[in-house]
């Protein structure tokens, strides 16, 4: 791939093989092709996995059992069809509350709009499997702390209930918690559209006599709806990939999605059947595509219905007089069942002993034996040293590879970068439990598994850089676009290689932008779940890993102990990424 200014051969003609572009920028090359290689080769190893019998490092020869197996099990469907009801009813109930709150925090008059743009942010700091484990405590059908006050209210009324009248582990409990979890990021896709949308459309309609709601569903709603289509796409696809409820509240119940199956078929059961294992993961990865096929055309589609104007725009606030305050309350409403219900029953089943449902009697066991003992095991000490270890790594060789990986994109002249770019993008289609078991079998094949990568911090790193440098490399790509190329070609006149007017003149440049990225693949490599759980060993252990299994083996109080100690790591780094992204959508705006 030549990615240097000039790519042209001499007369103007294309050239088909630019030497001295490629010389002049091996590094990048080298980078990009590093890039290719971590997404690819685990890719294909899958693939070429599901033809194959017997252990992945040990194979016992080409099948194509495999897949007769997999396509003539009922429990295939009925997750399949599982996943995808319970993704396309949690979408639609994310992007109701998402585009409601985006409405309301840009542009209207509703009370504390500043403050809750930042709360709506603190969601991302709850990892998925915390918010299920959660969730779980206050409604699981016996011993919910919010069933338990239930049953004793409608007790009042003369209804008695055995159980319930909630059950968390059912379809309808696992619709609950992906509709509420997917707010904030679809919030974060759509909120700069209704801020700089032009508001000619709506005055249009309030001179015309709508009123707020009105104008809201005739005008705003209809402008706003080729983004909307695009950000519930990207929802939907983060919803059918979705790992930790399904595992920590499905499972229980005895209900499988695709991403459970996965992990069931080469976690749970005896034997483990990676062939199996290989055609769900395939099977799964090729549903994803097609979905990012449809995402990508509904982005492009999104873009011939801009609505903002140029000079003279000025956004306005729309008066919603006497609903300000339920609107408020509504917003309140949603960031308790969010945040604040997950957390404190967490926090109150991390200052007990062991778990006991919320009570007077209860808090005269208050200890902080849980946290002290996190903080003298020697184990926990290490898995702590690993996750901070594994999120910083993550997070600055993501944003590099793709810092450099978009440059050569966007600054490349030849044939082939649109192609890159769609490569590079392909990673996104793919569910975190697909990756790491790709990587797995990759990994644990020859001849790659003489790297000793498989069991070490490496092959988690790797899992979460394949994981999140789509992201990277879209943030990259726009921001790179705002830097004008003479900058850095009057670097080259001066003699500068590439490589160090990249980090010399362009990344300087772009630092918000790359700062945002750097800070959201921290955040998600820290709460990351699905990789690391599949990933990891005794020697490699992380936070999410160690909080799965003291839950898994029924100390539910030092896990809530673990998992309120990540929360408080989290929230101030999520509300550092405001910041950028407020510095980012500045300089593009």
């Amino acid at each position: 791939m030549a990615v240097s200014g000039t790519l042209r051969a001499p007369g103007g003609a294309r050239s088909r093989i630019p030497w001295d572009a490629i010389r002049n920028n091996w590094a990048v090359i080298a980078v990009i092709a590093f890039l290719l290689f971590l997404i690819l080769v685990p890719i294909v190893r899958l693939v070429v996995n599901s033809f194959l019998l017997g252990h992945p490092s040990v194979p016992e020869g080409w099948t194509l059992s495999n897949y007769t197996a997999a396509f003539s099990m009922p429990i295939f469907y009925s997750a399949l069809g599982t996943t995808l009801w319970i993704s396309a009813v949690g979408t639609f109930i994310t992007l109701a509350i998402a585009v409601l709150f985006a409405w309301l925090i840009e542009r209207t008059d509703m009370p504390g709009r500043n403050l809750a743009w930042s709360l709506i942010l603190i969601p991302m700091a709850i990892p998925g499997v915390l918010f299920a484990l959660g969730w779980a405590l206050l409604l699981a059908p016996n011993t919910g702390a919010l069933n338990i006050a239930l049953r004793d209210l409608f007790g009042l009324f003369g209804m008695s209930f055995e159980k319930g009248p909630i059950n968390i582990y059912s379809i309808g409990g696992l619709i609950f918690l992906d509709g509420l979890r997917g707010v904030t990021t679809v919030f974060l896709m759509i909120v700069g559209a209704f801020r700089m949308m032009d508001p000619s459309l709506e005055e249009a309609a309030r001179v015309s006599k709508a009123g707020a709601a009105g104008t809201f569903f005739q005008v705003t709603l209809p402008a706003m709806l080729p983004a909307v289509l695009a950000a519930g796409m990207y929802s939907f696809i983060s919803s059918m990939e979705s790992f930790e409820a399904p595992l920590a509240v499905g499972l229980p119940g005895n209900i499988f999605v695709l991403s459970t199956l996965i992990y069931f078929t080469t976690r749970i059961q005896a034997p483990m059947d990676y062939g199996l294992a290989a055609v769900f993961g395939v099977s799964y990865m090729v549903l994803m595509l097609l979905l990012l096929v449809v995402y990508r055309r509904a982005v492009r589609q999104s873009d011939r219905f801009s609505t903002v104007t140029g000079k003279g725009f000025r956004p306005r606030v729309t008066s919603i007089g006497k609903w300000r305050y339920p609107a408020l309350a509504m917003f309140i409403f949603y960031f308790l069942l969010a945040v604040v219900a997950p957390f404190a029953i967490l926090l109150w089943a991390s200052v007990l002993p062991s778990y006991r449902v919320p009570s007077w009697q209860a808090l005269n066991l208050f200890t902080w034996a849980n946290y002290l003992e996190i903080f003298e095991t020697e184990r926990v000490l290490n898995v702590v040293w690993n996750t901070f270890y594994l999120m910083l790594l993550s997070a600055t060789l993501t944003m590099v590879l793709a810092f450099i990986t978009s440059w050569g994109i966007v600054r490349s002249r030849v044939r082939g970068a649109g192609l890159l770019d769609g490569l590079v993008f392909i990673p996104h289609a793919i569910p975190g439990i697909v990756i790491a078991l790709a990587l797995l079998m990759a990994y644990l094949s020859p001849p790659l598994k003489y790297l000793g990568i498989y069991g070490s911090m490496w092959i988690m790193v790797m899992g979460l850089v394949v994981a999140y440098v789509a992201f990277g490399t879209r943030l990259m790509n726009s921001a790179i676009m705002q830097v004008h190329k003479e900058l850095e070609q009057a670097a080259y006149v001066s003699g500068a290689s590439t490589m160090r007017t990249l980090f010399s003149i362009t990344l300087p440049l772009l630092f918000p932008a790359f700062a945002a990225g750097w800070v959201w693949v921290a955040v998600h490599a820290l709460r990351s779940f699905s990789i690391p759980l599949m990933l990891a060993s005794r020697e490699n252990e992380v936070f999410a890993v160690l909080l799965w299994e003291y839950w898994d083996e029924g100390t539910a109080s030092l896990s809530s102990a673990l998992g309120i100690l990540m929360i408080l790591v989290l929230i101030p780094m999520t509300l550092l990424m405001r910041r950028f992204i407020v510095q980012v959508s500045g300089q593009q705006g």
